[in-house]
């Protein structure tokens, strides 16, 4: 637990190292919000599970193309248990006026709470998305893919999760 606070402190500290306001083009700050798919690599039962819930994310924007992103997640998967992900890491985007493009690599931990199982460890995330601007301060995220490899249970899996929501966006010019 210690190592997940001493985690979110770090990232808490990246993230307002980018808030200093100067007048530019892009948002200072992004919060995003939504649905997750996540298709699970089952290590117990060498199945793939299919899990659905949410994520959130909070991103400090450093310049036009580059910002620090930190992120959690939760799915359930039925009759199986939850999976939780929580990472942070760099973001390079590019900007648009009808859309953003961004990539992302993220590392940081992930948990398994099932019926009879449950662990914690290691998680990574490489992946990216689409965001569609519906305003200034407000996008819909139509598409955020990523990869998810996660080392739970002493073996390494192999997940996909896909990410929908809104995305509201503060500062900048």
């Amino acid at each position: 637990m210690r190592r997940i606070r001493v985690f979110f402190v770090v990232v808490s500290m990246l993230l307002l190292l980018a808030l200093p306001a100067s007048a530019q083009d892009y948002p200072k700050v992004e919060f995003f919000g939504g649905i997750s798919y996540a298709n699970l690599d089952d290590t117990i039962d060498k199945e793939r599970e299919h899990f659905f819930g949410f994520q959130t994310s909070f991103a400090g924007n450093l310049n036009e193309s580059f910002g620090i992103v930190g992120e959690f997640g939760i799915q359930t998967g039925i009759f199986v248990g939850e999976t939780y992900e929580f990472m942070a890491g760099p973001r390079f985007a590019s900007r648009g006026d009808t859309a953003i493009g961004f990539v992302h690599a993220m590392f940081g931990g992930a948990a398994f709470r099932g019926f009879e199982f449950s662990d914690t460890g290691f998680a990574m995330a490489f992946g990216g998305g689409l965001d569609v601007n519906v305003g200034k301060g407000f996008a819909i995220r139509a598409i955020q893919f990523d990869y998810v490899p996660t080392r739970l249970f002493d073996t390494w899996q192999h997940n996909i999760r896909l990410g929908f929501g809104v995305v509201f966006k503060l500062g900048g010019g």
